[in-house]
């Protein structure tokens, strides 16, 4: 079954534009990555994420259920989220710019809460990759000891 995320036009078509002055495009780091278009400062707010609160367990009940059904689309489907504690999420049913911010130990921007949101670090140059450290959010045990995250 071929995976749509893999696709860029369709990526690129599909994906909710949520942070402006940015772009996806392939990264050198893994896959699609976003990469700013002009100059972001540090500090600025990059994005606000919203969605709805939820059980790990039930998020993942409801992904068995329907990931099947929707064969090539399932990881744009079940792919965006945020931990808020290692048994909730704030899950979105549409992917956003933020789930194209790749992983960095030397991240360029960082998710603040109250509300969640992703925060430049410093200033950005254009065409620089913007990067977050997965590991400063609450991540699951299932998330950390998966063999695919040994890059964490």
């Amino acid at each position: 079954m071929k995976d749509k995320t893999q696709d860029l036009d369709f990526v690129k078509a599909a994906t909710l534009d949520t942070i402006a002055n940015t772009e996806i495009t392939p990264s050198s780091l893994h896959g699609f990555g976003l990469h700013a278009t002009a100059v972001i400062s540090a500090q600025t707010v990059l994005c606000e994420l919203d969605g709805q609160v939820i059980s790990i367990e039930h998020y993942q009940a409801i992904e068995a259920q329907i990931g099947p059904v929707i064969g090539e689309y399932r990881k744009y489907m079940f792919m965006e989220c945020n931990y808020l504690d290692p048994q909730t999420l704030l899950a979105r049913n549409f992917r956003t710019k933020y789930s194209y911010i790749n992983h960095s130990r030397t991240p360029n921007t960082e998710l603040r809460y109250d509300p969640i949101r992703v925060v430049a670090l410093r200033d950005i140059a254009v065409g620089e990759e913007l990067t977050i450290d997965y590991r400063k959010e609450q991540l699951s045990d299932d998330y950390l000891t998966n063999p695919a995250k040994q890059f964490l």
